[in-house]
């Protein structure tokens, strides 16, 4: 990862003052640390987040304090996790930082229409994704079959590992969430390093110790057409072929398409 000091002064205050806020909110019973009778600072001390980022003290409260020093994107990784911060405070710190990378330009409000009207007219699921792997548009079957999709933001790795939805509904889930993870690894490395999107990738190798395994796997996997057996209440167990297509005027844009090749 890559370091890169913090020069302006402005940008580091706001830095500054959204760490300690953040720091502040947090809960010690929650992160496994025992409060104590003793404790008089409201939520963490300072040398309990340099302990949970993997930092001394003394740099730690360099970086709270405004001071220019460097910061990587490992440190502010390990401070999302630590701090167990959510996206919308995650991106933000990134944005204070200055290492929001481009967004993607498939945004759902610019989709093209044509797009959407494809995939709405489509059978089978079919839905559209980013390279953060963020679902950003779907059709009814899509929603039918993973419901998740309708919660706030939804993205495809988090289901994929979080949903218990979703790990009921997948014919050997394990062997489907390492191929994923895999695949996002890919697009992790070989896309511009997204510290968005490795942040996720770290946030699923804390809760599932057999990912860190994968993390070093050799095995190389992008992302292509796969067959995935899959449950739903309405049509009960169904093996799709899953066809992956990227729009030419928008290469970010994936069209993942599901197909049973049965007649309708």
């Amino acid at each position: 990862m890559t370091a890169e000091r913090l020069a302006r002064p402005a940008a580091r205050n706001e830095l500054s003052e959204f760490v300690r806020y953040c720091r502040e909110q947090a809960s010690p019973e929650k992160l496994g640390l025992t409060p104590g009778p003793r404790r008089r600072t409201k939520g963490l001390r300072r040398e309990e987040v340099a302990t949970l980022a993997g930092v001394g003290i003394t740099w730690y409260t360099w970086f709270e304090q405004g001071r220019d020093i460097q910061v990587s994107d490992d440190f502010l990784n390990r401070l999302v996790r630590g701090l167990r911060l959510g996206r919308a405070e995650q991106e933000h710190l990134y944005a204070l930082a200055g290492r929001v990378p481009r967004r993607s330009q498939a945004q759902v409000s610019e989709l093209p229409v044509g797009l959407l009207t494809t995939i709405n007219a489509l059978p089978d699921p079919a839905y559209i994704l980013d390279k953060r792997w963020d679902v950003l548009a779907f059709n009814k079957a899509a929603s039918e079959q993973f419901p998740m999709f309708e919660e706030q933001n939804p993205n495809i790795l988090r289901i994929v590992f979080f949903s218990d939805a979703y790990r009921k509904s997948v014919r050997d889930w394990q062997s489907t969430a390492r191929l994923m993870f895999l695949k996002a690894r890919h697009d992790y490395l070989t896309g511009g390093s997204d510290p968005i999107l490795r942040g996720l990738l770290d946030e699923i190798v804390d809760a599932f110790p057999l990912a860190k395994t994968w993390w070093s796997d050799p095995e190389i996997v992008r992302i292509g057409d796969s067959r995935k057996e899959l449950h739903s209440a309405n049509t009960g167990w169904r093996t799709f072929q899953l066809s992956v297509l990227v729009y030419e005027d928008s290469p970010d844009i994936r069209v993942i398409v599901y197909s049973t090749g049965e007649d309708r």
